[in-house]
Parts: C-alpha cells; sequence; structure tokens
C-alpha cells in the first residue's frame, strides 16, 4: 500500500513516495549507492526481500513500484520472488534493451501484480500494469497513484481527488510535502499518511530531478513521529545533463501561417474571410491552451500538451529497436498533429534525439522545432529531399508518416490514409537504418469525416476539412489511443519483402493495419506477441 506523486516546479521534477507496511516488518536499510555495468543507482533496501520500492540511476531514471491490490493473481510459493528484486534489476540495467528483456510477460509469472513506474528526466513516466496475466503499458500523465489493500478501488480514488483538489488550490513544493504527511481525505484509515491496526505509512521518500544530478531525501518512520531534517540524504550524479526551461512565445496565427506557405490562397482572402478562417482554426482556444506550454522545458512539451488534451495513450509492445540500429518508425496518420505529439512523447523517453518528418508549419511550435525535419506540404515537397537524406545518413531515429495526410474514411467505414510514399524504405535499405512499423488507433470527430465525404460528393478538391484539424486536436474523439508497435526489421530483412521499394511500402502499410488484430490473435493464443512475421 502506498502514494506515488510527482510535480514540476522551477526546472525541477519532485517525486514524492509514501511506503506503507506492516508494523512488525523489520525496518528498510537507509538509502545505499550501488554499481553494476557502469550503471550508479541509489535506493533504500528492503531487509526482507533484498529489493526496493524506489531507486534512481545515474542515467537520470527513477522508478517507483506500488503493489496492485485489484487484481487476484498470486504466483506459487516454488516461483515466487519479491517485487522488489525487480526493481533493484531495473534500476542497475545498462540500457533501455535491458529493461525490455526483464519486462517481459514469461518473466513476470513469479512476482504477483504490480504498478511500475518509470520518470525520465523532467518528462511525465511511462507506466508499466502487471496483472498476473498480461502486462499493460501507457503514459502516466497524472499524479498521482496511489494502492491500497482495503476497499482497493475506492480508497485510491479518494486520495487521487484529495491531492489533485489540493494542489490546484495551492500548488507548491510545501503543500506537496504536507499531503504526504497527512492522514487525509477524511482519516488515518484512508489517508495518503495511512495508519490502521496492522498497518502504516513507515517511510517517506522524496527524489528531486535536477539538470546534472538526482537528490534523494528519506524520512524513517510515521510522519507524525518524523524529524523535520530527513534521516538521510544521497545525491547521484546524471551522465547526462537534463534539458531545463527556455523562453518560448510559440502562437498559433492563421493569417501569418497561410501568408508564408500559401501566399497564392492568401492574396485571395477578404477581411470577413480571414477571420472565418481564424475562427475555423479555433485560433484563440488553441493560444489559450499553448500559452501555459510557453513556459515548460521542450522535453516536457508533448506530455504537457497531451495532458492538457486530457489524453491517456496506451502501448502495445514487446520489443523495440535499440537506439544503436537508427530506428525509423513509420505510421499511419490517422487524426493529425496529435499523431506526432504522442509519437514524440512516447519515443523520446526511450531515444532522446528522436526527430520527425513532418508538416513544415509545425516547426512554427518552438519547442517541436528542434525535432522537426520540415517537408513544405503547401509547396514543393522535393524540396526537402536534401535534408530528408542528410536525415537518414545521420544517426538521430526518425519517425515519418509515409502517407502525408490525415486519414479519411473509406467507403466501408474503415478509415486509410491513401498510399504510403516508398521513400522512408529506399532511404533505410540505402542507409542500412532498422525499420520499425507502428500503428496508432485512433480517429477524429465525425463532423470531420462528414465534411470530407461532402467535399468529395460535390467534386470540390479543396482539402476544406483540414481547416477543422485544429477543433479536433483540442477536443480529441478518442481519449485513450492505443500505439501499436511492430518488431524492428533490418535492411537486409526488408531486401527480402518484394521486388521494389513501392511493393515493399506497399507490404509495411498492410502489416501496419492489421497490427491490432495480430495481437489480439496472438494474445488470445496465448502466444507471446510479435513472435512471428506474418505476411501482410
Amino acid at each position: 500500500m502506498c502514494t506515488l506523486s510527482w510535480w514540476y516546479q522551477d526546472e525541477q521534477m519532485h517525486i514524492v513516495f509514501n511506503r506503507d507496511e506492516q508494523k512488525g516488518r523489520a525496518s528498510a536499510q537507509l538509502p545505499v549507492r550501488l554499481s553494476q555495468q557502469g550503471v550508479d543507482a541509489i535506493m533504500p533496501i528492503d531487509p526482507a526481500g533484498g529489493g526496493s520500492w524506489v531507486a534512481a540511476n545515474s542515467k537520470g531514471l527513477v522508478l517507483c513500484l506500488l503493489n496492485d491490490y485489484t487484481a487476484a493473481y498470486q504466483p506459487d510459493a516454488a516461483i515466487r520472488r519479491s517485487r522488489g528484486l525487480l526493481l533493484r534489476a531495473l534500476a542497475l540495467s545498462p540500457d533501455w534493451q535491458a529493461v525490455d528483456t526483464l519486462l517481459q510477460p514469461e518473466q513476470l509469472r513469479c512476482y504477483a501484480p504490480f504498478r511500475l513506474l518509470v520518470f525520465v528526466g523532467l518528462q511525465q513516466p511511462l507506466l508499466w500494469h502487471w496483472d498476473g496475466s498480461k502486462l499493460r503499458q501507457q503514459l502516466a500523465l497524472t499524479s498521482p497513484v496511489s494502492s491500497s489493500s482495503a476497499w482497493p478501488r475506492l480508497i485510491p480514488t479518494l486520495r487521487v481527488w484529495h491531492w489533485q483538489r489540493a494542489m490546484a488550490r495551492s500548488p507548491s513544493l510545501s503543500t506537496l510535502q504536507q499531503l504526504h504527511r497527512q492522514a487525509k481525505p477524511f482519516c488515518a484509515f484512508s489517508g495518503i499518511a495511512m495508519q490502521r491496526s496492522q498497518v502504516q505509512t513507515v517511510s517517506i521518500t522524496q527524489l528531486t530531478i535536477d539538470t546534472d544530478r538526482i537528490d534523494m531525501q528519506y524520512w524513517d518512520g510515521y510522519p507524525s513521529s518524523q524529524q523535520q531534517d530527513a534521516t538521510d540524504r544521497l545525491a547521484l550524479p546524471l551522465q547526462h545533463t537534463v534539458v531545463t526551461a527556455g523562453d518560448f512565445s510559440s502562437r498559433l496565427e492563421g493569417q501569418a501561417l497561410f501568408r508564408r506557405y500559401n501566399p497564392t490562397l492568401a492574396n485571395r482572402l477578404t477581411g470577413w474571410q480571414w477571420r472565418l478562417l481564424r475562427w475555423l482554426l479555433a485560433e484563440k482556444a488553441f493560444n489559450q491552451k499553448l500559452q501555459p506550454l510557453n513556459r515548460l522545458p521542450a522535453d516536457l512539451f508533448c506530455d504537457a500538451a497531451l495532458q492538457r488534451l486530457q489524453l491517456t495513450p496506451e502501448i502495445i509492445a514487446c520489443r523495440w529497436p535499440s537506439a544503436a540500429s537508427r530506428p525509423v518508425f513509420v505510421c499511419n496518420h490517422p487524426t493529425g498533429g496529435i499523431d506526432g505529439l504522442l509519437l514524440l512523447s512516447v519515443l523520446q523517453k526511450r531515444y532522446p534525439d528522436i526527430q520527425v518528418l513532418a508538416n513544415e508549419a509545425l516547426a512554427e511550435v518552438q519547442q517541436l522545432a528542434g525535432r522537426i525535419v520540415p517537408i513544405p506540404v503547401f509547396g514543393r515537397p522535393q524540396a526537402a529531399l536534401a535534408a530528408v537524406q542528410a536525415a537518414f545518413a545521420g544517426n538521430s531515429p526518425l519517425v515519418i508518416f509515409p502517407a502525408g495526410r490525415t486519414a479519411r474514411k473509406t467507403a466501408n467505414g474503415a478509415l486509410d490514409d491513401g498510399d504510403w510514399s516508398k521513400l522512408a524504405v529506399t532511404l533505410a535499405r540505402r542507409e542500412q537504418r532498422s525499420l520499425t512499423v507502428l500503428h496508432l488507433h485512433s480517429y477524429n470527430s465525425r463532423g470531420f469525416y462528414a465534411l470530407a465525404w461532402l467535399r468529395q460528393k460535390f467534386g470540390i478538391s479543396a482539402n476544406l476539412e483540414m481547416l477543422l484539424l485544429v477543433r479536433q486536436m483540442l477536443n480529441p474523439a478518442l481519449r485513450v489511443p492505443r500505439l501499436y508497435v511492430d518488431i524492428p526489421m533490418h535492411a537486409v530483412e526488408l531486401d527480402a519483402l518484394a521486388d521494389n521499394d513501392r511493393q515493399r511500402m506497399a507490404w509495411l502499410k498492410r502489416r501496419c493495419y492489421q497490427l491490432p488484430t495480430i495481437y489480439r490473435e496472438e494474445h488470445d493464443a496465448a502466444v507471446k506477441p510479435s513472435c512471428s512475421r506474418r505476411a501482410g
């Protein structure tokens, strides 16, 4: 039974973790420094199991483990292992590939259900939920996360409600710390600082992620009996400096954008038409959403944007490409700008130098400019060929939407984003880069597709529904999109797919749209997902 919360302020991420345990359990060992395979980690140690519940390492990862009492699964005594040992092993893993190897369903059968949150720098955490039969992964964009053995659904919900209400009234580090020391909401039985006949909060751990280090403070004992000063403190230098906030001034100005990227159309518009255009683009509402994000670091921008849009993406994957393979990710394009935000939010945690080939207008958002390889959609796309070739020749992981357009509904009601350009396959093969297919399950509103149908029905060539994409972003039709990740393909595998690149890309598109079905069928058959490569 634990409560974990986090909050960003003043170029720092603050994480506070209450550990709830049996009163008769031996006190934990104060935080220690461990080293393995060139990775330094700091963590308190549970003397009973030898593991931990919270740890930070020199690569900038903070890992937090909570028991899950909503799932009934319990491993056999013969194979049962302490969940804390898993967190200890993860904290000392040399890279993301080692983490992924440990977080596989067949490796987790010996552990009781849990929730694992992993923080990367100043970004919002990734969450893994193991219920004993299935491992789910999602972005955890909303603090806090809590667990309770009594009333395991109601009490965590009450704690979340109380925490968010208090932080909304008085957002500060002192408020955050007080919340973890108070027996609220209502009473100690349900409180964040919990106390019952047999169990209670036995320690508080606070971590602060700074630009070049992680500080851990540890208070032993029930909060009301703790001294003001921490029982123990440790500082861990980071191998890579965390990027801090910049002074951004991003705004959507529809008239300026059209004059810059589509001057032919801009010269034909009059005063009332400009006013209508700004209304269609929801310019005022968009800028109101964007303004608070200008004070955040660029690496936190995508997470914060998804948070304000109330999106909680779920990730279905069992293997990711290594950064050394210089991966290229190709994905369908179901909704527009949200697709890029979501992929960047997920991928930048694993690949800090990720870049995306996207509409040059997106580079107007200053926080994204450093990650965009601009494509002049309104001009001559061929003009960007040199920049695209240079990006493929480099080492940064790349994301590309080969269709280059947002999906529309076909006659049978299915989404389709049109033909995929062969360029990604051609350059991936030439530069010997791995290629991974992604499928994003999401969709826009009925109004968007109705306007697209009417435009086609009346033979209007102008892409009118594109003007609604900003509104679609501000009010997403699907709040829990799913991202399916296929197993990586190396250049030699791409060669074997077909006789030419156009056919290879057609195969990859079919594979993309089949991924949800493939994962579902393999899960139903109790087969590890993505063990085999079914022909598209």
